[in-house]
C-alpha cells in the first residue's frame, strides 16, 4: 500500500470518527423502494408501443383510477406493471360485454400472447385501465397469472 492510500484511508477514518464523536452522523433507514422493469419506473404501470423488451413507452398510470388510456386507446402492446402489491385491468370497452385482461403485481406481459374473447389478441385492444389500490393483494382471482374475464358494458368501480 502506498504512502498516499495510507493517508487518504486515516484521512476517511478520522473524518468518520470525529463526525460520530460530534453526533453529526444521522442514521435512518431508506425507504421502501421497488426495482424498474424495462424502463417503467416503480410505482409505475406502462403502456408499450411494440413488445416490453424493445418497443417505446407511450403512456403511463400510478393512480388507483378508473381512466381512459391516454395516446391512443387500442394501441397498447405490451404492459409493464412494478406495482408490489396492485393488480391492474386493461379494458375493452368495445367488447360486449366489457372485456378485461388482469396483470398482477411486478409483471411484464406481451398482449399479442393472450388471446382475446373476440379470437384475436389483446394487442391494441385495451381503451380503459384500472389499478387496483388497497386492500388489492396484486393478485388475479388469487393467483399471481395473468387471467381474463368480462364485466357490464359501462361498468366503473
Amino acid at each position: 500500500m502506498t504512502l498516499r492510500a495510507i493517508r487518504t484511508r486515516l484521512g476517511a477514518t478520522a473524518l468518520a470518527v470525529t463526525a460520530l464523536a460530534t453526533g453529526a452522523v444521522t442514521m435512518s433507514a431508506s425507504p421502501a423502494s421497488a426495482d424498474s422493469m424495462y424502463g417503467c419506473s416503480y410505482p409505475r404501470v406502462c403502456l408499450y408501443d411494440g413488445s416490453y423488451a424493445s418497443g417505446s413507452i407511450f403512456s403511463y398510470y400510478q393512480d388507483t383510477t378508473y381512466q381512459a388510456i391516454i395516446g391512443g386507446g387500442n394501441r397498447v402492446d405490451a404492459v409493464v406493471n412494478t406495482r408490489n402489491d396492485d393488480s391492474v385491468w386493461l379494458i375493452d370497452q368495445g367488447a360486449s360485454p366489457d372485456a378485461y385482461i388482469c396483470i398482477p403485481r411486478n409483471t411484464a406481459v406481451n398482449l399479442g400472447s393472450y388471446t382475446h374473447p373476440n379470437g384475436t389478441t389483446w394487442a391494441n385492444d385495451a381503451d380503459a385501465i384500472k389499478i387496483w389500490g388497497d386492500p388489492d393483494t396484486g393478485t388475479c382471482s388469487g393467483t399471481t397469472q395473468v387471467r381474463q374475464g368480462r364485466i357490464a358494458d359501462g361498468w366503473r368501480p
